[in-house]
């Protein structure tokens, strides 16, 4: 086991801080959507979090994934290119954000919507009415009996995701950020990997 740690620790390490990162994009994603409204955190917010995720990413690749040992002139180019490549997937993922997070909000709010009555409605089919009744209220912070009854007597999207404390925009807005932080990523590791810690033989 530790063999296999010790030999396959960049890529682990890396999932690692890519998880922390994509976390802390998230959650920076989130923040600003609250903070700021839907549009602005699919905009201006989300080259912000990006921002403050590539100096994490930098100080965290470089000491604990691709140990880097540059100093000077070698660190400051080592930072640029690392810079400029996450610039790169920054304006991907700002793309990503814009088209499917802003100019395709509708159908995908649409989309979770009708994903979100399909699980209540089989929640409903699994479980007593009353007991999905109750837990419904619980989840949704002391909604009232009627708007869970509702839910349960299968009352369309709108009214069971805002109950259930969710938008059905912030939802798809939430798996829009997901899939892109998935594609960046990836790519940012290639680009680590061949261009950026890439070892001088």
């Amino acid at each position: 086991m530790v063999k296999f740690f010790k030999k396959h620790w960049e890529v682990l390490s890396y999932l690692i801080f890519g998880v922390l990162t994509t976390l802390l994009n998230i959650v920076l994603y989130a923040l600003f959507n609250k903070l700021f409204g839907y549009t602005a955190a699919n905009s201006w917010g989300n080259v912000l979090d990006n921002i403050l995720c590539i100096l994490f990413a930098y100080a965290t690749n470089r000491a604990f994934v691709f140990r880097s040992r540059t100093q000077g002139r070698e660190m400051a180019k080592e930072f640029g290119a690392f810079v400029t490549c996450r610039l790169g997937t920054l304006v991907l993922d700002a793309v990503i954000m814009m088209v499917g997070g802003n100019l395709l909000a509708a159908q995908g709010t649409a989309l979770m919507e009708g994903l979100m009555q399909g699980v209540l409605g089989a929640v409903a089919g699994w479980i007593d009415p009353a007991t999905a009744v109750s837990t419904i209220n619980t989840y949704a912070g002391g909604a009232d009996r009627s708007a869970a009854i509702a839910i349960i007597g299968g009352a369309d999207g709108p009214t069971a995701i805002f109950v259930s404390g969710y938008s059905a925009q912030t939802l798809w807005g939430l798996c829009v950020k997901v899939f892109s932080n998935v594609v960046v990523v990836v790519l940012n590791y290639v680009f680590s990997k061949l261009i950026i810690f890439k070892k001088k033989k």
